[in-house]
């Protein structure tokens, strides 16, 4: 991965105010403005003419065997990188490729940019070379999509597709008919334009750390916001101070330190007893960076675990995620990384009533940890009649068989 002092080097690079250029060098200056070092993709004629100011720009495009995995490694990349994860193909049949793999990147809420040269203005609508409504492949699976309209406006459409994705949290489409990429034009790069992300509101930040200072067992869930906010130091923080357990959302284990004393696993599908059994307890919970899916809140190991009666505080980035999947005593919009710091300073010198129990529940929680602990090192086999039966079934094969379970 490019060093972040390349990408500010490039960034500073970018000529300022109204210029004449190509559009091709108005697309790759918006790119380098943005910090863009690294794209994913597999080289094809329909950007070609970009394509050939990539290096002096310092972009590297990393070739691929198949577009779908171009696509998978700009997610990764997002992720890891916490920047933008751009991928580019050939249009039509090679862009489709991509769509599995933006499909993943929005439900992760990862900033990919995919763009998508198409077919030439003068030959749309004559089936020619791989032609394809490439829109409406990339519509359900983006925050938003930028179709260039004039060459003009390839460095407005262009850092728009990089500010929405960071904006909106998820893909964004840069769809580029080929033959606009020719000529000459007068443009000004944009400045990228990042939101800052604040707390929260002042009311529902006062409402939460009140819920909290009366909760009796409260449970803290850390999601995906909490790494991609750079929150875990908060999160523990605010554990800590309200000797909470923590459990994880469904695919975020990395959200919150399993060598840390009250760490209890990942809620939903296949995930740990004790968490489950935990949460069940709760008076008040905190969802910290979590949109709260159903997938990572349903039954589980035939225990419908989820608190009906507890109060619900949900923080998340994306207001439109606020009690969308669960009901909610309080909604804040907010940071992860900044909310849990803004709820702490408002619990800070106060009497909690936890407080009084906090031995209690930690003897508690390390209880149903190593239950189900034990409970994992004893599953050696399967105990129902069909799965004994197979076993003994194997047991005439040659060659030995591990069990299902330890597997």
């Amino acid at each position: 991965m490019t060093d972040l002092s390349d990408q500010k080097a490039a960034a500073a690079a970018v000529p300022v105010g109204p210029q004449k250029m190509t559009p091709s060098e108005a697309f790759v200056e918006t790119l380098a403005a943005n910090g863009v070092t690294d794209m994913f993709g597999i080289m094809g004629s329909a950007f070609m003419d970009p394509m050939d100011i990539f290096a002096p720009a310092g972009i590297r495009l990393i070739p691929v065997v198949h577009e779908q995995g171009a696509g998978h490694m700009a997610d990764g990349y997002a992720r890891v990188s916490g920047r933008h994860g751009v991928v580019i193909g050939q249009n039509g049949p090679g862009i489709s490729n991509c769509v599995t793999a933006i499909a993943a990147a929005y439900w992760a809420h990862t900033p990919v940019v995919i763009i998508t040269p198409e077919t030439g203005t003068m030959s749309m609508g004559l089936g020619g070379f791989q032609e394809a409504n490439q829109l409406p492949m990339f519509e359900e699976f983006t925050k938003y999509q930028g179709h260039v309209t004039h060459p003009a406006r390839m460095a407005e459409y262009t850092g728009r597709c990089f500010d929405r994705a960071m904006s909106e949290m998820g893909p964004t489409q840069l769809n580029i008919p080929r033959d606009y990429f020719y000529g000459e034009i007068k443009a000004e790069i944009p400045k990228p334009n990042r939101l800052d992300r604040g707390a929260g509101g002042e009311q529902s930040l006062n409402d939460a750390a009140e819920l909290l200072a009366k909760a009796k067992f409260p449970v803290i869930i850390s999601g995906g916001g909490v790494v991609m906010g750079d929150a875990i130091d908060e999160c523990k923080a605010l554990a800590e101070r309200l000797g909470a357990p923590v459990v994880n959302s469904y695919l975020h284990n990395d959200s919150f330190p399993a060598s840390h004393p009250l760490w209890c696993g990942p809620l939903g599908y296949q995930g740990s007893k004790a968490a489950m059994k935990l949460i069940a307890q709760a008076d008040v919970v905190v969802a910290l960076g979590s949109r709260l899916g159903p997938f990572g809140t349903l039954p589980q190991h035939g225990m419908d675990y989820w608190p009906k009666n507890a109060k619900i505080i949900q923080i998340d980035a994306d207001n439109k995620m606020l009690g969308l999947v669960k009901k909610i005593s309080v909604g804040i919009c907010g940071d992860a990384k900044a909310a849990a710091k803004a709820i702490l300073a408002r619990l800070d010198g106060k009497a909690l009533d936890c407080d009084a129990t906090r031995d209690e529940r930690y003897a508690t929680v390390q209880a149903e940890k190593a239950a189900w602990e034990e409970e994992l090192t004893n599953w050696t086999h399967e105990k129902d009649a069909y799965s004994l039966d197979m076993i003994e079934e194997q047991k005439k094969e040659p060659g030995n068989y591990l069990h299902p379970r330890q597997v």
